[in-house]
């Protein structure tokens, strides 16, 4: 039997909204309770949102595929459900299973919500099962948002809708008395929704974070909106648009220091109307961390965080946290000013996890955050990552840092004669490696840095079970 399968809703479905409309095919719905008359509601479909289904229900009302069919399901505050050919003289145990040569509809999701009145496909676990059974809800369903087709309302007589769910039924949810249904087409709605009001952010706004809601005003005969940006007045192209049931919406999608501008349409479901633009510039962009990796492990506790140069930056601000978000005592690390693309934070606790950001300043105003990194420091009896030195093997100098050709590298160790000197790029790829011996227990070595790309490198030294590193910039 087709059923109606609830899942959790896909809140935002990315669907195409016309400018161009299309008008909204009405229907008058008759109905018959053990064949004596009960009562009359009317419906339109909206063909900007879902044409496959919309049209596979014209083309059955025009040859009068529905009449005798019936409402097979009825389930108080929830929907009422019909149109199998099956109920028109077949078993009342067929009703519902509906007929396997019965040509089928391709889903049609969006965003329009499951609210009392609406109308949707019915199918079975198939998401493309659907042919001529439809129901139509008595009462918000929202979990049924963006896993059903949505395809009309009724527009009068939910009354009479109200009527049919109440009817007795036995443990299936079958009425006890047959209720048919007589479907006629009523001409079309060819009305244009308001165009929203943009509310909030003013426009000309300036220094816009991601994460900005946008919000507009409600729409009275709007089924859904759609939110378009583009970075020219005239949306020759659309950079981002996103779809919404709802009057506001919250993007994270923006370039940095970029002047974009933005419209919202209404869409009734067979035509769209659009609000006025505004415009909006947003803040500088986010830097790019990279060292340490996220989620990275057995860092040490005095790591050198490393990030990205921003465009327009003249510093940076670092945060790091006990815990995902940056609020009160939970921020161990708070310092603005950082002129470098690096910042060692020291007597971290072993064997924790961390969280860091940082975000640029432009002179006047701070740029978007970074996306939030995590790293976790090891034992205190272990160096996997940067600036630990032990007594018995340390680096004494390693300059000139940053360095474009030569890096001179001091050694010392207090028991060994063999070390191993290995360098790593932030992606973890070993770049350089070799063993090197000295019969007093010092270095003094030259490395060609040229055959290096630019970037930021990981020094390693090691002998048995003592080790040593420093960070390195080539330019």
């Amino acid at each position: 039997m087709k059923r109606i399968f609830s899942t959790i809703a896909i809140l935002f479905c990315m669907i195409s909204a016309s400018s161009q409309g299309i008008d909204k095919p009405r229907y008058i719905i008759e109905t018959h309770r053990a064949g004596v008359y009960l009562g009359t509601f009317e419906i339109e479909l909206f063909p900007l949102i879902a044409p496959l289904a919309t049209n596979n229900f014209d083309s059955l009302v025009n040859v009068q595929f529905y009449d005798s069919t019936a409402f097979h399901r009825v389930v108080p505050g929830f929907v009422i459900q019909g149109g199998d050919p099956n109920s028109i003289n077949g078993p009342k145990s067929t009703w519902g299973q509906g007929n396997p040569n019965q040509p089928t509809v391709n889903a049609e999701f969006s965003v329009v919500q499951h609210l009392r009145g609406r109308l949707g496909a019915a199918r079975d676990v198939d998401t493309n099962s659907a042919n001529s059974q439809f129901y139509i809800c008595v009462a918000p369903a929202l979990f049924l948002d963006g896993d059903y087709t949505v395809y009309g309302q009724v527009t009068s007589g939910m009354d009479v809708v109200d009527t049919i769910v109440s009817q007795p039924r036995d443990g299936n949810d079958v009425p006890l008395l047959k209720i048919e249904m007589f479907i006629t087409k009523n001409g079309v709605n060819d009305s244009i929704p308001d165009a929203p009001v943009l509310i909030s952010p003013a426009d000309n706004a300036l220094n816009l974070y991601n994460g900005q809601v946008f919000k507009w005003s409600k729409v009275d005969a709007a089924v859904m909106y759609t939110l378009e940006f583009s970075t020219d007045s005239q949306f020759t192209t659309i950079a981002y648009a996103y779809n919404s049931a709802i009057d506001s919406i919250a993007s994270n999608t923006f370039t940095g220091s970029t002047k974009y501008y933005w419209r919202v349409k209404s869409n009734n479901g067979g035509h769209t109307n659009a609000s006025t633009v505004y415009s909006f510039t947003t803040a500088m962009s986010a830097p790019l961390l990279i060292f340490p990796a996220d989620t990275s492990k057995n860092n040490v506790n005095n790591p050198t965080l490393v990030w990205d140069s921003v465009p327009g930056a003249l510093s940076y601000t670092l945060q790091v946290s006990k815990f995902f978000f940056f609020v009160g005592p939970v921020v161990i690390f708070d310092s603005s000013a950082i002129t470098s693309l690096s910042q060692q934070v020291s007597n971290l606790a072993y064997n924790k996890k961390y969280y860091w950001r940082v975000r640029g300043f432009d002179g006047n105003n701070e740029g978007n955050w970074s996306k939030v990194f995590a790293f976790t420091t090891g034992t205190n009896t272990g160096i996997v990552s940067n600036v630990s030195k032990k007594q018995s093997l340390k680096i004494d100098k390693l300059f000139p840092n940053p360095t474009d050709e030569k890096l001179n590298i001091e050694l010392s160790s207090a028991k060994h004669n063999s070390i191993t000197i290995s360098i790593k790029d932030l992606t973890g790829k070993t770049v350089y490696n070799k063993i090197e011996s000295s019969t007093t227990g010092k270095w003094n070595l030259s490395l060609d840095t040229r055959q290096f790309s630019k970037g930021m490198y990981l020094l390693h030294v090691y002998a048995g079970n003592d080790e040593s590193a420093e960070l390195f910039e080539v330019k």
